[in-house]
């Protein structure tokens, strides 16, 4: 139940995400305000409260600040692999390219179909054709590699062996991408950075509802600035939701560069 509440707020829609986080955060500012409203009839005492809600919004910004690291690290990662990949794509088949036989014009193929389907995996806006994407993958892998097998039986030249070092990096890489983008911030770190948001802000609002005054603008703002600090969060850790995207540019001019004329890589 736990793991559904978390992908279906975190990980299905930044609407959804955008109006359940304001929500909650205006419920428990809402929630803290009547509290200290309370308390203020009982007991007009209040010394001591602003310290604490001071203490607990710097102690949310400094969870924010540390999703916010883990998320751009995942994002930065997912960057720097897509332009090893498409490094990797382009050597394995600028190699196939300077060995001899009937199997390296085969080889040099699959590797242009292959980086078809990783450009389509890298650029897909949802999960859905993830897994179709990756038995392609996994099909036009094996394929290249039995023809490599055969043609490093059939001659076992330095050329050869080039080859095969750059097809293995190639594959070394793509599994590389496929983690990167699979790897995601610790659900426990964005549960924590929401429960402590609702927290804090509903110490806020005891401490405000101590004083009688609700500064309905100043705190609507702060409301959604926290709600657009965990969307931007959320935006830059799924790789597949929202605007903030990884740019598959390096390998568009990886297969751009097929037809090109070959040159020394």
């Amino acid at each position: 139940m736990i793991e559904r509440a978390y992908v279906w707020i975190f990980g299905e829609s930044l609407v959804a995400l955008s109006v359940v986080s304001l929500v909650l955060l205006g419920l428990a500012f809402e929630t803290g305000f009547r509290s200290g409203r309370l308390r203020a009839r009982r007991n007009p005492e209040r010394e001591g409260v602003g310290i604490i809600a001071a203490s607990m919004m710097g102690l949310l910004s400094f969870a924010l600040g540390l999703t916010i690291g883990y998320a751009q690290q995942r994002y930065e990662a997912r960057r720097g692999l897509v332009v090893q990949e498409a490094n990797a794509i382009g050597t394995a088949w600028l190699r196939a390219g300077l060995v001899g036989g009937e199997q390296a014009p085969v080889i040099a193929k699959s590797i242009e179909e292959l980086a078809k389907v990783e450009l389509a995996f890298t650029a897909a806006k949802s999960t859905e054709p993830e897994a179709a994407l990756i038995a392609q993958r996994g099909a036009l892998q094996d394929k290249i590699w039995m023809l490599t097998k055969a043609v490093a039986r059939t001659d076992p030249s330095p050329i050869t062996t080039a080859m095969v070092v750059a097809i293995n990096e190639m594959f070394d890489a793509e599994l590389a991408e496929r983690f990167a983008f699979d790897s995601r911030v610790p659900p426990t770190l964005s549960w924590m950075l929401l429960c402590g948001a609702l927290l804090a802000i509903g110490a806020l609002g005891y401490q405000l509802g101590l004083t009688g005054v609700r500064y309905p603008v100043l705190v609507s703002v702060l409301l959604v600035m926290w709600t657009g600090a965990m969307v931007l969060i959320t935006d830059l850790n799924r790789a597949r939701l929202g605007s903030i995207r990884v740019d598959p540019a390096p390998l568009i001019w990886t297969i751009e560069g097929f037809t090109a004329p070959s040159l020394p890589h």
